[in-house]
């Protein structure tokens, strides 16, 4: 690969239950990122995999895709508990990689996939999808430059649907310890977990309780927690996937001495709400749009190989939103 001739994208997991293989080599249509290899188990998958993107290397050996395939950049999307697997053999194979939520199952595999990656001078990144959206950075923005005043409390809820039939496809194992490491909190909330400790930081404490309630599964399907900050913020989190809607109903809200802030999305909301108060009255409009210097985390890799740029999440980031987890457990 050189300047060039672009940055060629390999996928390791092809299907699963939102196409997700297929979604992120759509991303890399352009000169900067070209679609080059699909490896999955299933060949079933790599034959979608070639009419989908003809004349791509497919293949459903690991070992085989690292050795033959002509990527520069692997991106894994498979069960959590593979991640680290997958990509300590792409590092070793001299591969940068993107690895999809959450970085691992557990912050001791989380670590060894940083070490090699770093030991080889290889990138490694964590795909936040939330990270490269406008409505995030401006909160951020907002935040750090303290006009919501001092932060006081905050207020996280997901609240959506899975059916049973979703634990029982692709494998089996969604809601498993072992390979989905944990429920609802692991699973689906992890992107929002990142997300506001994108905005407001890591809390020095949490406190969590975890229930299973409608699912015939091992993990949690209700998780409810607190987030302590040095700094006197307190937040709670709650997440469930036994809503009776089929939705992602999504609600964040933070206020501070000053002022506060209120985004839904999903549930009875025909469309995103966002509100912000400041100067003791309430507007939809922002105090200042802040736009994301990347499309998504592949336009991101692209820019880091290329030029050097710094990634938005990279290893030791998506480690930071693993160890919050964690600690929930």
């Amino acid at each position: 690969m050189t300047q060039d001739t672009g940055i060629r994208m390999g996928v390791i997991g092809y299907g699963g239950a939102f196409n997700m293989g297929r979604a992120h080599l759509s991303q890399g249509r352009d000169a900067r990122l070209i679609p080059s290899a699909v490896c999955d188990l299933d060949p079933e998958r790599t034959e979608q995999a070639k009419a989908d993107f003809p004349g791509i290397w497919t293949g459903n050996n690991v070992e085989e895709f690292l050795a033959s395939a002509p990527v520069d950049l692997v991106i894994v999307i498979t069960p959590h508990n593979t991640h680290a697997d997958l990509c300590i053999k792409a590092s070793q194979a001299g591969k940068h990689v993107i690895t999809t939520k959450p970085m691992e199952a557990s912050l001791a595999a989380c670590d060894e996939m940083i070490r090699l990656a770093e030991k080889k001078g290889l990138l490694l990144a964590v795909d936040f999808g939330r990270r490269f959206e406008e409505d995030l950075h401006t909160l951020r923005n907002a935040v750090r430059k303290g006009l919501l005043g001092r932060l006081l409390g905050g207020d996280v809820s997901v609240k959506i649907l899975r059916p049973m039939s979703y634990f029982q496809g692709i494998g089996s194992w969604h809601g498993t310890k072992r390979w989905d490491g944990g429920g609802v909190l692991s699973n689906q909330s992890i992107h929002h977990i990142d997300e506001v400790a994108f905005t407001v930081g890591i809390p020095a404490q949490v406190r969590a309780n975890v229930w299973t309630q409608t699912h015939d599964i091992e993990a949690e399907d209700l998780g409810v927690a607190t987030w302590l900050y040095d700094n006197g913020l307190v937040l709670t989190f709650m997440g469930t996937t036994s809503y009776p809607q089929p939705t992602w109903y999504y609600r964040f809200e933070l206020h501070g001495s000053q002022g506060a802030f209120s985004s839904t999305y999903g549930g009875m909301n025909d469309k995103p709400a966002t509100w912000w108060y400041l100067g003791k009255d309430w507007t939809h409009e922002a105090p200042e749009r802040v736009e994301p210097q990347w499309l998504n985390a592949a336009d991101n890799m692209a820019a880091a190989i290329r030029t050097g740029a710094a990634l938005t999440c990279d290893g030791r980031d998506g480690r930071r939103s693993q160890s919050i987890l964690d600690a929930m457990y």
